[in-house]
């Protein structure tokens, strides 16, 4: 009959290697977990971008509302891309902010859209357009699409 007797150095190798194994399989299953979609085209949303911030240069107030509206759409496709379900863009968002809780900021610049979409004597100034084209800019790098 054979018996293996172990010294202090098959432990600490046999240790090692476990512990190499555990982290090997955690960063793996992080990795994939933060993972983008492979299909994401972060070429589109870069371009989408510009042009809202384009339509801010001109500075009247059409033009304020129009890249509000545009920002928000363009935070819709990246949820949706993203698979974040719901029937609306503020449920998608909702759900995204469970997993990134910096997006709760976000509520406000999407109710300022709202408003510029369903109340035609919303008065839209510059500054406030400012601020919520960051909000918007800000989730769009936290989803990592920008």
């Amino acid at each position: 009959m054979l018996t293996w007797e172990f010294s202090i150095w098959d432990i600490v190798t046999l240790s090692a290697i476990v512990v190499v194994v555990i982290v090997f399989l955690t960063a793996k299953f992080y990795y994939k977990r933060m993972a983008l979609p492979d299909g994401l085209d972060k070429k589109f949303f870069k371009e989408q971008w510009d042009k809202i911030e384009d339509l801010l240069k001109y500075g009247k107030e059409m033009n304020l509302k129009l890249a509000v509206i545009e920002a928000d759409k363009l935070l819709e496709a990246a949820l949706t891309e993203l698979y974040f379900t719901g029937q609306t863009t503020a449920e998608r968002l909702r759900l995204a902010a469970y997993k990134y809780p910096s997006l709760r900021s976000v509520f406000w610049a999407h109710k300022v859209r709202n408003e510029v979409v369903h109340d035609p004597r919303y008065v839209l100034k510059y500054g406030e357009t400012k601020r919520v084209l960051s909000l918007f800019k800000k989730a769009l790098k936290v989803l990592r699409v920008l």
